[in-house]
């Protein structure tokens, strides 16, 4: 049976034809999906996902998410003891953060194809914002604001820039108060979350130096504000010794967590997809794991 490939066309859409010939050109030919809107992956995957044991997402972070939130519905309905359909990813968009951590060979389209079609799986941590599933990484507030500002046309113009760009405009207002509560802590404040499954957070960039996917727990950065000092910190943690005691960031390991904001509501993203969550966000531990294709 053909392996389904799902491909977002728009990932880089001024390269979507010769994209895709690459993709029907390769061997064992895979079985093309291709996308026309938001959340179509999700649909095609969750119905992929019901008699495949692969299925594989051909585009960014964003791609992957969707195809991810299809595979796993598919796999919570499944009986204790049934095998549960893998996910496969073809690095291909602006941002490719879980392909890094997979170790995948970059955007070698044909190497990819190597690892996926070689039968090797393994599990990863799963996890789930409310209802939501995310692998590699999220964020609530700064980087979730970014994510909503950056446009489809923006990043086709400007790849990774743009997110830095729509950063520029993001710093310029006054961000809501987040409140982090953990059980057995005292709750917490801070201006940004952000979540590790992994090490890679926003491209090749190790944030959370010793965070795994595999330890069954979640790496949190707290940034407490949006001074110089909290970025200081951050890059001397991610490229020095790790982070210790600051005064302007705290880090935790935890398997659980809460986050709700004093404006009712702050924009959070899974995998650099924009999420659409509301109220308190409840972080937490899927009642499965994961499996990957990866050599």
């Amino acid at each position: 049976m053909p392996i389904p490939v799902i491909l977002n066309p728009a990932a880089r859409s001024t390269k979507a034809a010769s994209l895709e010939h690459a993709l029907r050109r390769l061997s064992p030919e895979p079985e093309l999906h291709l996308t026309k809107g938001p959340a179509d992956a999700t649909a095609i995957a969750e119905e992929l996902a019901q008699n495949h044991e692969l299925v594989v997402a051909a585009g960014g972070d964003g791609t992957m998410n969707e195809v991810l939130q299809g595979i796993c519905r598919a796999n919570a309905r499944r009986k204790p003891g049934e095998k549960h359909t893998a996910l496969g990813v073809l690095p291909l968009g602006t941002m490719n953060v879980f392909s890094v951590e997979l170790k995948l060979p970059g955007r070698d389209i044909e190497s990819c194809w190597r690892e996926i079609t070689s039968g090797k799986r393994r599990e990863v941590d799963l996890w789930m914002a409310n209802d939501m599933y995310f692998a590699q990484l999220a964020g609530v507030g700064l980087d979730a604001q970014i994510v909503q500002e950056t446009s489809w046309e923006a990043k086709k113009k400007y790849g990774p820039l743009s997110y830095v760009m729509s950063a520029v405009n993001v710093l310029m207002r006054t961000p809501p108060t987040l409140h982090v509560k953990i059980e057995g802590k005292a709750p917490m404040l801070g201006t940004v979350v952000l979540v590790g499954n992994g090490r890679h957070y926003g491209g090749p960039f190790p944030l959370f130096r010793h965070a795994s996917h595999t330890d069954g727990k979640l790496d949190l950065l707290i940034f407490r504000g949006l001074g110089g000092m909290e970025f200081i910190q951050v890059l001397r943690g991610m490229l020095l010794d790790g982070y210790h005691e600051c005064e302007y960031l705290d880090y935790i390991q935890t398997h659980e967590f809460t986050v709700t904001t004093d404006r009712g509501e702050a924009p959070v993203e899974l995998d650099g997809e924009l999420a659409d969550l509301t109220g308190p966000v409840v972080f937490r531990p899927a009642p499965f794991r994961l499996s990957v294709s990866a050599g």
